[in-house]
């Protein structure tokens, strides 16, 4: 239970491991910036949230919340950090785009969603998002097309498109692997695609980098490829598509899925090893 005064004398409330099923009273407490209700057995998504209306933090992660009703993001106009990780969502509703020029950070990793949740693609500001672990085969590239977004994390997700590898690489991977993708067809026969592959600390980065300044460039150890980096070379007309792949064990297993007839496979050994 909670009263008016605790409310006003208060600006953050947690409740952890506590709470069963459900939440009463809060909206009581009409000064809360921060609510924090995670690790507890909620099912319903609290309604009274929407009448906090100075909330800047919500952490309703490690539940068992399945539906966020709509009606409720819209009254949450200075809300900058959602956690909705580990429940058993699979959709968001419509109304979080109402927390576009507000919402920093976005956790809904652990989750059911199938397909990507289109209400995100509207938050303007959007810093760092969080989809590990879901059943998302595909990406939109409209994501990764602002300026705002600098840390993004997708491990854990059934990803074609683009490749979990790609991903791996970072959000400017992810934007150059969308860009190859856009470009014109009258281009097609003098753009060639060039893979670098090889065992780990072979020397791909090395001879990759070397080529496209056109002087030896050694890559120290600790800068070595994660995942899949993907870069431009220009000759004259030609442009070559350099993917530069990891060598660890557990993306070098996948390697052939990208290995295409039309592609330019540079196979590094390092001989002194």
């Amino acid at each position: 239970h909670f009263n008016r005064e605790a409310g006003e004398k208060n600006s953050k409330l947690q409740l952890k491991k506590q709470l069963r099923k459900c939440i009463a009273g809060v909206s009581k407490l009409r000064n809360l910036k921060k609510l924090i209700l995670s690790k507890n057995e909620i099912v319903d998504f609290p309604r009274e949230i929407q009448r906090l209306v100075w909330l800047e933090k919500l952490e309703l992660n490690q539940n068992q919340i399945r539906v966020i009703p709509e009606g409720i993001f819209s009254h949450l106009p200075r809300l900058k950090h959602l956690r909705l990780n580990n429940n058993r969502l699979g959709a968001l509703p419509r109304d979080l785009a109402a927390c576009r020029g507000s919402l920093q950070y976005l956790n809904i990793s652990n989750n059911l969603f199938r397909t990507f949740p289109q209400p995100v693609l509207q938050l303007a500001n959007l810093q760092e998002l969080h989809v590990q672990n879901n059943a998302l085969r595909q990406l939109p590239k409209e994501l990764f097309q602002g300026q705002s977004l600098k840390m993004f994390r997708a491990n854990g997700n059934p990803l074609r498109e683009p490749p979990s590898e790609v991903c791996a690489g970072g959000i400017q991977q992810i934007l150059n692997y969308f860009n190859q993708l856009q470009h014109g067809s009258g281009q097609e026969d003098k753009r060639v695609k060039t893979m670098f592959l090889g065992a780990s600390l072979a020397g791909k980065s090395t001879i990759c980098k070397s080529l496209k300044q056109r002087q030896s460039k050694l890559v120290p150890k600790e800068e070595r490829t994660v995942g899949i980096e993907i870069s431009e070379f220009r000759i004259d007309d030609f442009t070559f598509l350099f993917w530069d792949f990891a060598g660890q064990l557990e993306y070098y297993m996948t390697h052939h899925v990208f290995i295409t007839p039309q592609a330019l496979v540079i196979l590094v050994i390092n001989l002194h090893r």
